[in-house]
């Protein structure tokens, strides 16, 4: 039979061992998922009130915001660790990445605020807006550029027929 003391050191040992295990946890805190996650959160936030908005003037706003947040993603060097010489040239720098594609998220923005454009007569903001779309996208066969060129004829052919008019 085990003396008192004994089963005292067995009993505290065990318990010691569950408040060490109940501490440690394998994911991460809410903050951490929510400073994470706030950057795409902001970015469909905004796509998402550029493609429900009529408001030429804040389209346009919401296009600027993510027409930087692109160019920010762009720009970052990503995660940097310090390493020896002698084997750092063996490991690239990892490319940073968010959880959205900004650019085609910039490219509808920018079709929904070159629609408004045209509708409400400002054909000069269309214009540059489809065209640089068209730029964006160029070589590819994508819906955004293919949209682009669309309705960048249909502007230009409501020009050529309203110059006839006159």
């Amino acid at each position: 039979m085990q003396s008192k003391p004994m089963r005292l050191g067995i009993v505290i040992g065990f318990l010691g061992s569950a408040v060490l295990f109940s501490a440690c946890s394998t994911s991460p805190s809410p903050q951490v998922n929510e400073a994470r996650d706030s950057g795409f959160t902001s970015l469909w936030t905004a796509y998402g009130d550029c493609k429900s908005t009529s408001d030429l003037a804040k389209a346009t706003t919401i296009l600027d915001q993510l027409r930087s947040a692109g160019r920010l993603g762009q720009e970052k060097d990503g995660f940097i660790l310090p390493l020896p010489n002698q084997i750092a040239h063996l490991v690239s720098t990892p490319t940073s990445r968010v959880a959205v594609d900004v650019e085609a998220m910039t490219s509808a923005c920018a079709l929904h605020t070159g629609e408004l454009a045209f509708t409400q007569g400002y054909l000069d903001v269309a214009r540059d807006l489809f065209t640089s779309i068209i730029r964006l996208h160029e070589g590819q066969n994508s819906y955004y550029a293919v949209r682009a060129k669309t309705l960048l004829a249909k502007l230009e052919q409501g020009l050529t027929i309203s110059f006839n008019a006159r």
